[in-house]
């Protein structure tokens, strides 16, 4: 068995009052809160929140490939307890953590392929969180995901999609070239999209509107969240001062956007669920940081495997995957999409929008895409 190892040490002064007072670093020992993985196709990012310092031990065994993650006297502090298991990204095949006999919390990365730490970011006493970014040694390509097979009745989870049909009631959003408005298709968009999501299997589906009526922004995000919905799909028709543009388009959340939300947990006093973490100080913006880049990350996910999806049945505007800071897309814990279903300054476009046999061929692509990305592995975050 090879074994290459790494070590580094973080301090052995604890936070606060119990710092002050010299308790032991093993009086308080660091709970780990949050585990998450990051694809970036040059590496995967391994992040783990912990609400104090700790020292960690890393090395990578061969045959099977692995990499280990040891944190001595640190304990798990994870929704399905002291040990548990989670899917993989890019070369990262899954992830195992238990708390073993002698007070290690360890961490194990099966791996796909040889891989090395390109880098490691160690964190410090005000935010003690661990980052690893681990790369394969070799070009490497991910071997596809295997469809979960879920039987009717048996363990099945149902999710739960939003659908919102953009603009409605004295608002008509984009009015095209022969008079066709944006809030009419969009809404019957939403509900085919219903109809073959319900078809499909187990999902609970809710919709911002299903009438000609108007909801203000901030009360369709408000409702995903309080749906506590698993994806939320905002549908749109775009319009353009070039009458050629053409395509439909999907958004996820842009840099600039995540900015902008954690400004609106503020202002509309949005909450997330950590559990029994605390809210306050360097831990709790850790754990909402990791919570918003894993709904960012799930939103772009869905996003990649729309697109093709929908470029079967509809033409696409190139750049399909685009980046905004749209208000329907600023939940930080709720992945959104915004889909522009093609441009009604278009006559091509409009025609195509205005008839509801295209409308039906996208929302089946829309609700295929939906079961895709449920039934594959994805990132996952487990929050305290």
């Amino acid at each position: 068995m090879d074994v290459t190892r790494r070590s580094f040490a973080f301090g052995a002064t604890l936070f606060g009052a119990s710092a002050l007072s010299g308790h032991a670093w093993a009086d308080a020992p660091a709970a780990i809160r949050a585990v998450s993985l990051e694809d970036s196709g040059a590496a995967v990012r391994l992040s783990m929140a912990l609400d104090a310092q700790a020292n960690a031990r890393t090395f990578f065994l061969a045959n099977p490939d692995r990499f280990v993650i040891d944190l001595p006297g640190a304990h798990w502090a994870l929704p399905s307890g002291s040990a548990g298991a989670g899917p993989g990204a890019g070369v990262v095949q899954g992830y195992r953590y238990a708390q073993r006999a002698d007070g290690v919390a360890r961490l194990v990365l099966d791996l796909a392929a040889p891989a090395r730490l390109v880098r490691e970011e160690r964190g410090g006493r005000r935010a003690p969180e661990l980052r690893f970014d681990i790369a394969a040694t070799a070009p490497f390509v991910a071997a596809p995901a295997r469809p979960t097979l879920e039987m009717p009745g048996r363990g099945v989870r149902r999710r739960t999609i939003v659908i919102d049909a953009g603009h409605g009631g004295h608002d008509p959003g984009a009015i095209g070239v022969s008079g066709v408005r944006e809030k009419d298709v969009v809404l019957d968009a939403a509900l085919k999209l219903r109809a073959a999501l319900q078809a499909k299997g187990p999902y609970d589906v809710r919709l911002t509107r299903d009438s000609d009526r108007f909801v203000p922004l901030e009360d369709r995000v408000g409702f995903a969240r309080a749906q506590n919905a698993n994806l939320f799909i905002s549908v749109h028709a775009d319009s353009h001062a070039r009458a050629e543009a053409a395509g439909a388009s999907v958004y996820t959340l842009s840099e600039r956007g995540a900015n902008r939300a954690q400004g609106m947990m503020a202002a509309q006093n949005w909450d997330i669920d950590l559990g029994a973490a605390p809210r306050q100080g360097v831990v709790g913006d850790i754990l909402v940081d990791l919570a918003q880049r894993e709904t960012t990350n799930r939103s772009a996910e869905f996003a990649q495997t729309l697109i093709p999806r929908l470029g079967q049945v509809a033409p696409l505007l190139s750049n399909t995957h685009r980046n905004a800071g749209f208000f329907v897309l600023l939940a930080p814990d709720v992945p959104a999409v915004l889909i522009e279903t093609g441009f009604l300054s278009n006559p091509t476009d409009e025609r195509r929008l205005a008839d509801p046999r295209a409308r039906e061929a996208m929302a089946d692509a829309m609700a295929g895409a939906v079961d895709a990305y449920f039934a594959s592995p994805r990132t996952l975050m487990a929050r305290a």
